[in-house]
């Protein structure tokens, strides 16, 4: 359960949260820059979410699949020395089904300036959105994240390792996107990693490793992130003349937009 909570940590703040830079190449901008119009910070604003989240550990004596509902907020700022603010978001978890009750989860940080909105989570640092917002745009947006932030899972596929090696990428910048039983109208949506191994929809030779390595995110303009999907996971194959089974080391999350003001 305690695993579960804290792979909730990992999509938190994702609601809220800008980024203009580009391979720590950072750009100053107008006010009405894009990134700020797809992703609008202030205290009280929330989104609520259906997360749905499979765990793949235990050498797959333990596949868990868990629902929740999860709520961000902003809750708090201040400014610094700097002239940079700093937002205090608080994310929320309750059981998918039954009587809502939140209960608090963790307390994140986004921090704002001229130059760049970042967000720190579990000592993580993130940059979400680069700038300029246009498609194809690349930059490293784990580059301040260490080797290997999920080494509970024992990964030992490169791209689930180095996660601070990934190329985040726009794609659809300004295009409608459907999720949740809602089309927004304008969003974006920022491939962050696609790769596989022994891979094609399902493993394809069961007696040899494999990997899976995906991680999407859209924002709508006005509203924050809508929808996001999440794979990572190494698999390890029966050991020769064996009548174990394979298994899966990872995770799987898929978040979706249910309300927000």
């Amino acid at each position: 359960m305690m695993k579960n909570i804290r792979l909730a940590g990992v999509i938190s703040l994702l609601t809220l949260i800008t980024t203009i830079s580009c391979k720590r190449t950072l750009y100053n901008h107008p006010d009405n820059s894009p990134p700020r119009y797809y992703m609008p910070l202030q205290v009280g604003r929330y989104a609520i979410y259906k997360l749905d989240s499979i765990n793949f550990y235990h050498y797959g004596q333990l596949d868990t699949l868990t629902q929740y509902l999860a709520k961000d907020t902003v809750e708090n700022f201040f400014v610094g020395n700097l002239g940079d603010t700093t937002w205090v978001v608080e994310r929320y978890l309750s059981p998918a089904t039954g009587p809502i009750v939140w209960t608090p989860n963790e307390t994140n940080t986004v921090n704002t300036s001229q130059r760049s909105v970042d967000l720190t989570e579990n000592n993580l640092r993130f940059i979400k959105l680069g700038y300029p917002m246009q498609n194809g745009l690349t930059w490293s947006g784990n580059s301040y994240i260490p080797d290997n932030p999920y080494q509970d899972y024992n990964f030992t596929a490169p791209k689930n390792v180095n996660v601070n090696g990934w190329t985040y990428t726009y794609q659809n910048v300004d295009q409608p996107f459907a999720a949740g039983g809602q089309t927004y109208d304008s969003t974006v949506t920022i491939l962050q990693v696609d790769d596989s191994s022994n891979v094609n929809i399902n493993i394809i030779v069961d007696t040899s490793f494999a990997s899976r390595t995906y991680w999407s995110e859209t924002y709508a303009k006005n509203i924050g992130l809508v929808y996001r999907h999440t794979i990572l996971w190494d698999y390890q194959p029966p050991p020769p003349q064996s009548t174990q089974s394979g298994y899966k080391l990872g995770f799987k999350v898929t978040l979706t937009l249910l309300e927000h003001n």
